[in-house]
């Protein structure tokens, strides 16, 4: 269902719900070889101790096919990137915590001084707002269907309602607009004190200025020129917006300040702000937009910058990584796992003003160099590992699937592996709550129906320029130890 953003991106920012341990983590599926050439040795001087000096490997992978069963077809035209001092460090980290005062020393720095505060919660006249937003989509619903549902289907939402879910949604509305104030009240402030976990704070700022801060111990957000949730908006997402015609957001802004200069207040801005070791994984463009009631308000167009904690020039990948949609990485006993990791990501936003919003995800905290030069297995070992890891895990059922047009006479379905990335991952560490910051192979893939066309392969062709460069994108990304050649698992690090 569509609720407003406000109350959609609350939600899931102050979720921050992860499940109870159960079982100890196993931590991978390579008889501990990765674990015992860690631990070989230790401290700055492990690289030189074990005599493995510095690793080499190809920067480019071109064969087809590398892999092939009888209805999946594996092949690489990829450039591989990894580190150019061939050195591979592992780090031992641990999941840190988001205070208020963490917060607090942060918002001194970026943010003017504030003359006063207040919730930032939603009126009487909000919730009124977004009740006939609700309604008026599903007329607009009924109108669609009633025509006949053409291909225009601009600003209608197309998910089906039964009386009973439109009855109780409306409900939802009714009681919240009965429980909510009239209006904002504000507190006078001339520092940020009393910042609240889970709470949306609005500032005025002595510049005349709004912000707004919100945080927990998993994450925290600043957004100037906001007086709810700042949400960045992706110039993909406008253009694909704009080819559907949705046009659900306010005006695109576009940024007027050029890439370079933007980069250059991006990392002064971390430095200052103490977030060093970290560095630019991603950027694209991007505006800002401000949450409140029923509509996102465009506040300025800029430059979004991802980054990543750099460990000692690593190459990082644009985006985090999540378990792919394609794999299947098998239940049951073959692995147990604690938790979902949590990853460390630092998001700014810079326009022609300077900076003009920080979010902090994830949080870690360096222990320690467990090793400076793990030896890592050969490439072509990995190779192997890809293939196999990709026949194996690409599910049976998706690759035979007779769905739109295909059948048991149909070609093969087609993997293309398009880049290769040797960065760091996290992995749990077995026995403990700290994790390896350790090597690992990201492989990025494409997957076509030929069924399809070789249109299709071209349109997938030209959004990867897109997919390399937005972290808003969802990647099919294999992770591979490349100290042992297991399979990791993105969400679990196991």
């Amino acid at each position: 269902m569509k609720r407003i953003a406000l109350i959609i991106l609350t939600m899931l920012l102050l979720a921050a719900c992860v499940p109870t341990p159960e079982q100890e983590f196993v931590v991978n599926k390579g008889d501990s070889i990765a674990e015992q050439k860690i631990n070989e040795t230790s401290g700055a001087e492990a690289g030189a101790q074990t005599g493995v000096g510095r690793q080499t490997f190809p920067d480019r992978w071109d064969e087809e096919p590398i892999a092939e069963s009888a209805h999946l077809i594996v092949r690489a035209h990829a450039d591989i990137r990894t580190k150019a001092d061939g050195l591979y460090p592992v780090y031992r980290t641990r999941e840190a915590e988001i205070t208020a005062k963490t917060v607090e020393n942060i918002a001194v720095k970026f943010l003017d001084k504030p003359t006063s505060s207040s919730e930032s919660l939603m009126t009487k006249d909000d919730y009124g707002r977004a009740l006939q937003h609700f309604l008026d989509e599903r007329a607009r619903y009924e109108e669609w269907v009633k025509a006949g549902k053409p291909d225009d289907w601009s600003n209608v939402d197309e998910c089906e309602w039964s009386p009973e879910e439109i009855e109780r949604e409306t409900n939802w509305y009714m009681e919240r607009i009965k429980n909510a104030p009239d209006s904002l009240t504000s507190q006078a402030v001339n520092d940020y004190s009393g910042l609240i976990p889970n709470k949306i704070m609005t500032f005025t700022l002595a510049s005349g200025e709004t912000a707004s801060i919100s945080f927990n111990e998993q994450y925290m957000i600043i957004g100037k020129g906001c007086s709810g949730v700042p949400n960045l908006y992706s110039v993909y997402n406008y253009q694909e917006d704009l080819e559907w015609k949705e046009g659900k957001y306010a005006k695109w802004m576009n940024p007027e300040i050029s890439y370079e200069d933007a980069q250059a207040v991006c990392l002064s801005e971390a430095e200052r702000l103490g977030f060093t070791g970290f560095t630019i994984a991603g950027s694209y463009e991007a505006t800002l937009f401000n949450s409140v009631g029923a509509e996102w308000t465009a506040v300025t167009g800029g430059w979004c910058f991802d980054l990543t904690r750099g460990f000692d020039g690593y190459p990082q990948f644009a985006s985090d990584v999540y378990a792919s949609q394609n794999l299947d990485y098998g239940s049951g006993d073959d692995y147990t796992v604690n938790k979902v990791i949590r990853n460390e990501r630092l998001t700014m936003f810079v326009s022609r003003d300077g900076l003009q919003m920080i979010r902090y995800d994830g949080p870690k905290d360096v222990s320690g160099l467990v090793n400076a030069n793990v030896e890592l297995l050969p490439f072509d070992e990995i190779k192997g590992r890809i293939a196999n890891a990709l026949l194996s895990c690409f599910p049976y059922e998706r690759a035979a699937a007779s769905t739109e047009g295909r059948d048991e006479n149909s070609p093969r379905l087609e993997l293309e592996i398009y880049e290769i990335t040797l960065s760091t991952f996290t992995l749990h560490i077995k026995d403990s709550t700290d994790f390896y910051e350790m090597p690992c192979w990201l492989v990025s893939y494409d997957c076509c129906d030929p069924v399809r066309g070789e249109a299709d392969w071209e349109y997938r062709k030209s959004m990867r320029e897109f997919e390399l460069n937005d972290p808003n994108l969802q990647h099919d990304v294999l992770v591979i130890n490349a100290v042992d050649g297991s399979i990791v698992h993105p969400d679990y690090g196991y």
